[in-house]
């Protein structure tokens, strides 16, 4: 496990009191935690956590390699949150495709900022992201006290410096939204005679409605069940850029139904008013 990095935290786009301060806890093995509490946990990484939790020393040149990386929980994990958590941030991570590259890009050219992971575990758990810098204030030097030679004195202690407040900075980026994804539509049929269709709606009240169907499993799941059933198959995935081919074979793979299908049919809409759209027999 990693030291903390310092206790004092300037540029936070929150502010912390000393009491908070306090009572953070390492819920992940980061370089820095610097809110914890019942309801989020707010962690900070730098360019070499993510080099020892990726095997990627992030440049301007692999900033997508080391986003596929933070797509997989097991990068997460090596990071000390639970499995649970890790499927969680790697999942948003993904949704949030064309934010995340953004953050990491700006990390390569601005050396002080650190990828700001907040993990939301009050009611619905998820993740969002964003940027911030930070410093450690160094520690007054003690003035040295002279002994008399003939009589020894005890040195005075000097007073100790009231710590300086932590000013409050702007956010370095804007809350990060929660995906560039607005609908999504999948029906497969196999040559087994088997059925699965699903739906995915990001509202614009950013409410999601969701919708899953095994027919011939005769299993239909709506809501936050259809909800986390179809962010995990499609987390990893990115709909908007990948192949016909990837997106098949990414989906069939989640599924786990085998790769013999009959038709194969999948719409995507996107905030961007961009559409991908195919279908296969």
């Amino acid at each position: 496990m990693k030291l903390f990095k310092g206790m004092m935290v300037a540029g936070l786009s929150i502010s912390l009191c000393a009491a908070s301060l306090g009572a953070v806890a390492t819920a992940a093995n980061a370089a820095t935690v610097v809110e914890s509490n019942y309801a989020k946990t707010v962690t900070l990484f730098n360019k070499a956590d993510l080099l020892e939790y990726t095997g990627l020393s992030l440049t301007a040149t692999n900033v997508t390699e080391v986003y596929n990386k933070l797509t997989k929980a097991s990068a997460w994990e090596a990071a000390g949150y639970s499995t649970s958590e890790a499927n969680v941030i790697a999942r948003n991570f993904s949704l949030s495709y064309s934010k995340s590259i953004n953050l990491l890009r700006k990390m390569t050219y601005q050396n002080d900022l650190h990828l700001k992971v907040i993990l939301i575990t009050k009611g619905y758990v998820k993740a969002e992201f964003g940027l911030q810098t930070y410093y450690v204030p160094e520690l007054p030097e003690v003035p040295e006290t002279s002994e008399d030679p003939e009589i020894p004195e005890t040195p005075e202690v000097p007073e100790t410096p009231e710590k300086p407040e932590v000013p409050e900075t702007p956010e370095v980026s804007e809350t990060p939204e929660t995906s560039d994804l607005k609908k999504l539509e999948v029906e497969v049929k196999y040559t087994t005679g088997q059925q699965i269709e699903l739906q995915y709606e990001v509202k614009a009240n950013g409410t999601i409605k969701a919708q899953y169907q095994d027919k011939s499993n005769r299993i239909q799941l709506q809501g936050s069940a259809a909800q986390t059933k179809i962010e995990g198959i499609i987390a990893g995935l990115n709909l908007k850029t990948a192949s016909q081919k990837e997106i098949t074979a990414h989906i069939l793979n989640k599924l786990g139904n085998g790769s013999n299908y009959k038709q194969f049919q999948f719409q995507g809409q996107f905030n961007d008013s961009t559409q991908v759209k195919f279908k296969l027999k």
